[in-house]
């Protein structure tokens, strides 16, 4: 019954939505107020859509900043943009596969928020993305990217790629890290839709200068380390409740 609820939540938000957003863009001249509208839009359906699917979340941390920032995070399930857009007060984009564009509803929703998407074999417009990144953020954007490359069930977090690291170095943005634990409950694990109590750390800003982090490489150790040692702690107290 919570799935047929949900579905039916989820067509008719779909159903909706589409007028709303045609009347964002024909309403905002300026291209980020009217991706800031749809996002506000795409916030409530993801947070109605995760109370009907019994998904729990316990949040630490801040969920707001008054400057656009690059938030960094492990990559454990889908859900984690649906989560994102859910517990963060203020807009942000995502930069991610291309493949989530050919998503029935999902891909139309988040080019209407003003994600990016990369192409990974074509080096030429992934350094297109990158840049129109650095717009974004110089426009007051703030982006999430997954530096795992993919979702894991493993336990621990993935080494990052340098590479995904180029936005914030090239626009001299701040980091926060984020560490989702269990959120591979909501479907992952078993391959079907559960509820799932999911804890999400969003862990002290990161400033690189400051740091003295001066490659991608750099960052790329770095952050995946304070995540590392969040999910860890994250993982014991789970374990331990």
């Amino acid at each position: 019954m919570r799935l047929i609820v949900t579905f039916l939540y989820f067509v008719g938000a779909m159903l909706y939505s589409y007028p709303v957003r045609l009347i964002h863009h024909l309403k905002y001249k300026d291209k980020k107020t009217e991706h800031d509208a749809n996002f506000y839009s795409l916030k409530k359906i993801a947070r109605k859509m995760l109370k009907l699917l019994g998904v729990k979340m316990d949040i630490q941390g801040c969920t707001i900043y008054d400057e656009p920032v690059v938030y960094i995070g492990n990559h454990r399930s889908n859900f984690d943009s649906l989560i994102m857009i859910a517990i963060m007060e203020k807009p942000l984009i995502f930069i991610g596969k291309s493949e989530i564009k050919k998503f029935p509803f999902i891909g139309k929703w988040f080019r209407d928020i003003g994600c990016l998407f990369l192409e990974r074999d074509d080096i030429k417009k992934s350094i297109e993305v990158i840049n129109q990144g650095i717009q974004r953020i110089e426009n007051g954007y703030s982006v999430v990217i997954f530096p795992e490359g993919r979702r894991t069930n493993e336990d621990g977090v993935k080494e990052f790629k340098p590479g995904s690291f180029k936005l914030a170095f090239k626009a001299n943005a701040r980091i926060v890290p984020v560490s989702f634990y269990n959120s591979e409950e909501c479907y992952e694990r078993f391959h079907s839709f559960r509820p799932a109590n999911v804890r999400i750390h969003i862990g002290e800003i990161v400033n690189p200068k400051a740091l003295e982090l001066n490659t991608t490489v750099q960052m790329a150790k770095y952050v995946h380390t304070v995540i590392s040692q969040i999910y860890e702690e994250q993982r014991i107290h789970y374990s331990m409740h």
